[in-house]
């Protein structure tokens, strides 16, 4: 039975009291003091207020050293935690903000440097606003609100982009913090996206090559030749080094998806990145300005108007039209597959084949040369 407790009557009981018998505190719901062979303790008991949250043994302190007045507001400031749905048991730990999530984030070992640059952007253009709101504490109807403006100003892929930065983060930070879910994800409507079709039409394949042929600096051709004849990204060619090139097959260590892959050259542009190697850079392509340097700038001009990212859709749409079959054309692409049995297929034994058809599309994109 509870009784009030009084320093005397606590004071009587660590005298004469057996171990192991309890004393509850009629003021202080939760507080008891048990006594222990050397001595007694003051402890609290409580159930923590959430789901799943079950019964609770805080110390308090020894009564010998904290007076009956301090153990009872730690009692109150105790069960106050406990009302609010917290373990007292843990160490308290602040939510992180956006920004404070973002540096985390970028600490992880899978991310490349493009996709690091890209949530750096996301956070410090569209979620601006947002950088220094606690995680716990972002708001559906600001979020919705922020992707509708973002939409307006930036374009639906920029707005899409950067609420899928935001709900990584939220997912990111929920695993070591109790956070509620995911409001990206319950509030934002993403806009609808659709593939652009960049593939340059037969019809204009002669006017391609013509404008290639004419284009200056020598570097600056083969970078837009390379794009041409293999489907890469702008960034992945820009990188190229000579002591990735072996037997005439390219190593791409940092794509897009992390993963490094191999990507047999056709014969043609082979022959003409050789030609380049005389300049004695690291890099195939060189900075024309410092050649110790990769190519920075690989950009549509009025003599050659062309999206380097719209010849990797042409690259694409000529290796289907070639015959080229679509687990092939996904090898070449570097696109992951999802299916079982394709997973078992090791890459590595497959350089001969992939030639094959990177001969094949490089003959079909040639043939237009004229």
């Amino acid at each position: 039975m509870a009784e009030k407790f009084t320093q005397a009557s606590v004071t009587r009981w660590l005298r004469e009291a057996e171990p192991g018998q309890q004393f509850y505190d009629a003021e202080a719901k939760g507080l008891r003091l048990v006594i222990g062979s050397t001595g007694g303790s003051y402890r609290h008991v409580g159930r923590i207020n959430r789901r799943g949250g079950g019964y609770v043994t805080v110390n308090v302190g020894r009564a010998d050293e904290v007076t009956l007045r301090e153990a009872r507001t730690r009692s109150a400031e105790l069960r106050l935690a406990l009302k609010r749905g917290e373990d007292p048991r843990r160490p308290v730990t602040s939510v992180p903000n956006v920004q404070e999530a973002l540096e985390r984030y970028l600490l992880r070992d899978d991310l490349t440097e493009r996709t690091k640059e890209f949530y750096r952007k996301s956070v410090e253009g569209p979620l601006r606003p947002l950088r220094r709101v606690p995680m716990d504490e972002l708001d559906r109807e600001e979020l919705r609100a922020l992707h509708e403006r973002v939409t307006r100003e930036c374009g639906p892929y920029r707005a899409n982009g950067a609420m899928r930065t935001l709900r990584a983060l939220h997912n990111d930070a929920a695993r070591t913090h109790d956070l509620p879910p995911n409001p990206v994800t319950r509030a934002v409507r993403f806009n609808r996206e659709q593939r652009r079709d960049d593939a340059v039409p037969p019809s204009d394949m002669p006017e391609l090559w013509r404008r290639l042929d004419s284009v200056d600096c020598p570097i600056m051709r083969r970078a837009w030749l390379t794009l041409l004849l293999t489907g890469l990204r702008c960034g992945d060619v820009k990188r190229m080094r000579w002591e990735h090139i072996e037997d005439g097959v390219l190593f791409v260590p940092h794509p897009k998806g992390g993963r490094p892959f191999r990507l047999p050259l056709c014969s043609h542009l082979l022959s003409e990145l050789e030609e380049l190697r005389e300049l004695g850079a690291e890099f195939v392509l060189p900075s024309p300005r410092d050649l110790s340097k990769p190519l920075r700038d690989v950009k549509r001009t009025k003599t050659f108007p062309f999206n380097p990212h719209a010849l990797r859709h042409n690259y694409s749409t000529h290796a289907m039209e070639a015959g080229v079959d679509h687990a092939t054309l996904k090898l070449l692409l570097n696109h992951a597959s999802t299916d079982v049995t394709f997973g078992y297929v090791t890459r590595a034994h497959l350089t001969g084949h992939m030639r094959e058809a990177v001969e094949t599309v490089a003959g079909r994109l040639l043939s237009y040369r004229g």
